[in-house]
């Protein structure tokens, strides 16, 4: 009989490191999937995939289980067995093995169907009527108009806690529960705690809901005239205020903002809907923690930023600060980026969270690696079906192991392939090549963690409550689109929040580039012009910076921040900017509203609206720091590179591969390949020659070829 382990993240070499018997492991984790056919540990090509991994040096594992599975109509107690089944599937083919189990917590659907009034309604059109169950997965038509227990059911969230509760106490006192060092804490849509109906419908209009959103509404306001004139409303009260409806949703006041002093109703809204799934999690975490008997890490999904299809108020992750101080919480997940630029080959493969906030906040990040093949078009396709031969997926594989495990975060293989009657990465080359980058990583293990930036990029997740929750000519430009074209620059930058800015080392970086900052604090603005904009550093603006402060709009706290004079103007139909030096043109997908010109005269101009001499990107020299503002939001992989060249950051590769270094290690993707000339920070360049299709790591002091 094994003898119990325990699972813990503590920080280790300076990065959160998983713990397993008190030694510090890699973070390197395989999981089966959800659906039918593959998600039972003991079935035979599951069995195969985990003893493929076992043998690969990968010795934590990951398996799903749902409250549906386990917790029967009529029922008063679980069926631990089955769970214990589940566990000792893994343990069968890879004996001494830890496991960590995804717990779904959504109710049951026959729990559902007898508790309608604790269920899910949408502004937008009626419960879906439609089969649950098998023959379909747990999860599909979770995306639609679902019969799905309200996120803010205390019903479902005090008797799905009871479960949880029962769960931990039996199984950790079985022999498979030894065997068990984590909990990976699941609910709402994939399990990703993103809220029903998200990405296209417009929950949660149901009894739960309206009961739970008033009484937020009485600890935020007490009374009703402070609520009304909060609302610039009488129609509503503390006792009859409603969830707005979709067309009120999707309004906004100026462009594409929502102006908090007439549409504080919305705004309210989405975050008493995003303080209810923090509070869920908050709350299954603490009990999941405090249930086990023995340390036990336990994780979620949150956190997502990048991705999230230009509807983050409605389905995002907008309590992530919180979240990341959860003493009960040891790590956010999320699937790595579907952005099609980032996903591809020579894609960076990038995280949906900002990492190195994560990081300050002592909390590990696990990438969730479903990217399993090559098809255009197609997230999930089959790649045995593909044409591409084995080696470029290699890449790819590599690509998405290497840049999180340099970064200081994980990651875990998830096996969508089963679905096909077989793992994604059951191929030899596949497995050689994980086993390389395992085995390469164990012994990073002990390697201290540095960050090697010198630039800064700060983006804001509480400003999605102040724009349009779809889709405008800004949502994937200023996030998706631009990041993916920053990685691509040849310069190392490090990510964080806005709510993080005080706590990293200013000295470390040349430049400090704003992203999507539209709401910023006084003591934000504050702490930004005697704390960053100094030193010799150059501060990059995107477009609208600190547009609001949470109270009112006003074009004059951007005018302060960017310290230039602006003028408002009428966007084109389809505004394009062209860059000066050097040469590009970036387009937009329609008018962008509010929008301004720069009219100083004492900037350097270095972008125009294409065809005019309306200047919308300019640098501007003041005391101690420069400042370059894009009027909208800057793009093009050079055009970065030389606006932080010209910051005094370091660029190690003047082509527009992927290319990251971090702890000593320099990481280089590539489509095309070809010869290249690689710049070291110690004044090194080596002269190499890049395979096509190829991800390459280098020793970053001495350019030697490490994988």
């Amino acid at each position: 009989m094994p003898l119990p382990q325990t699972g813990k993240v503590t920080q280790h070499m300076g990065r959160p490191t998983i713990f397993i018997n008190d030694k510090p492991v890699s973070p390197d984790i395989y999981a089966l999937t959800h659906a039918y056919g593959g998600r039972w540990s003991w079935e035979e090509v599951a069995q195969r995939n985990i003893s493929n991994f076992c043998q690969a040096g990968i010795k934590i594992f990951q398996v799903d289980l749902y409250l549906e599975d386990i917790w029967y109509k009529g029922k008063d107690s679980l069926d631990i067995a089955k769970v214990q089944r589940q566990v000792s599937g893994v343990l069968q083919v890879c004996p001494g093995a830890s496991v960590i189990i995804r717990v779904h917590t959504n109710a049951p659907y026959w729990w559902n169907e007898q508790n309608r009034e604790e269920c899910t309604e949408y502004a937008d059109g009626p419960i879906e009527t439609r089969q649950y169950g098998p023959p379909f997965n747990n999860e599909d038509g979770d995306i639609n108009r679902a019969l799905r227990a309200s996120l803010a059911s205390l019903k479902w969230r005090r008797e799905a806690g009871e479960k949880l509760v029962e769960l931990g106490k039996r199984l950790s006192a079985t022999q498979e529960g030894n065997s068990v060092a984590g909990i990976h804490v699941s609910g709402g849509i994939y399990g990703e705690w993103h809220y029903w109906g998200f990405i296209d419908h417009d929950p949660d209009t149901g009894p739960a809901m309206t009961k739970y959103f008033r009484e937020w509404l009485k600890k935020k306001y007490r009374t009703d005239g402070a609520l009304q004139k909060a609302w610039a409303s009488s129609r509503f009260n503390l006792g009859n205020a409603t969830v707005p409806p979709t067309a009120e949703r999707n309004a906004a006041t100026d462009g594409i903002f929502k102006d908090p002093a007439k549409d504080k109703r919305i705004i309210d809204y989405f975050t008493c809907q995003q303080e209810v799934v923090a509070d869920d999690i908050e709350y299954f975490c603490k009990l999941t923690k405090e249930a086990w008997p023995r340390p036990l890490i336990v994780g979620v999904f949150y956190g997502y930023f990048y991705m999230t299809f230009c509807r983050q108020a409605t389905g995002g992750h907008l309590f992530v600060e919180r979240i990341m101080n959860s003493p009960y919480i040891d790590y956010l997940s999320a699937p790595q980026s579907y952005y099609g630029a980032s996903r591809n080959l020579g894609g960076s493969g990038n995280s949906r969270g900002v990492i190195e906030s994560a990081l300050l906040h002592g909390k590990l990040w696990l990438d969730e690696v479903d990217n399993g093949g090559l098809q255009k078009g197609a997230v999930f396709d089959d790649i045995r079906i593909s044409t591409e031969p084995d080696s470029n997926y290699v890449s790819m594989i590599r690509r998405s192991a290497l840049y999180p495990l340099m970064r200081g975060i994980g990651l875990w293989y998830y096996d969508f392939g089963i679905q096909k009657g077989f793992g994604w990465w059951d191929r030899p080359l596949y497995l050689k090549n994980i086993k390389e980058e395992k085995a390469f990583f164990d012994t990073r293990v002990n390697v201290p963690y540095k960050s090697e930036a010198d630039a800064l990029f700060v983006w804001d997740m509480e400003s999605y409550y102040y724009v349009k929750n779809t889709w405008t000519p800004l949502c994937d430009d200023e996030t998706d689109k631009a990041l993916e074209e920053i990685l691509h620059a040849g310069v190392v930058g490090d990510h964080i929040y806005l709510f993080d800015l005080h706590k990293v080392n200013l000295k470390q970086y040349k430049a400090v580039v704003f992203m999507n900052v539209h709401k910023m604090t006084s003591k934000e603005r504050q702490f930004i012009k005697t704390k960053v904009c100094r030193d010799g550093r150059t501060v990059v603006w995107n477009y609208m910076p600190g547009y609001t402060d949470g109270d009112v709009l006003n074009m004059k706290f951007v005018q302060e921040l960017v310290d230039m004079d602006i003028k408002t103007i009428s966007s084109p139909a389809k505004p394009s900017v062209t860059i000066k030096d050097p040469s590009y043109t970036f387009n937009f997908g329609g008018p962008v509203n509010p929008m301004v010109m720069i009219r100083d005269k004492k900037t350097e101009p270095l972008g125009y609206i294409t065809g005019t001499d309306t200047v919308v990107v300019a640098r501007k020299t003041l005391p101690g720091y420069k400042a370059v503002y894009s009027v909208l939001p800057l793009h093009g992989s050079d055009v970065y590179r030389n606006i932080l060249k010209t910051a005094g950051c370091h660029v190690y590769n003047e082509e527009t591969d992927f290319t990251y270094a971090n702890s000593g290690l320099l990481l280089i993707h590539t489509v095309k390949g070809g010869s290249r000339n690689i710049y070291l920070k110690n004044g090194k360049r080596i002269s190499i020659n890049l395979p096509p299709k190829s991800s390459t790591l280098y020793n970053s002091e001495t350019g030697e070829q490490i994988l």
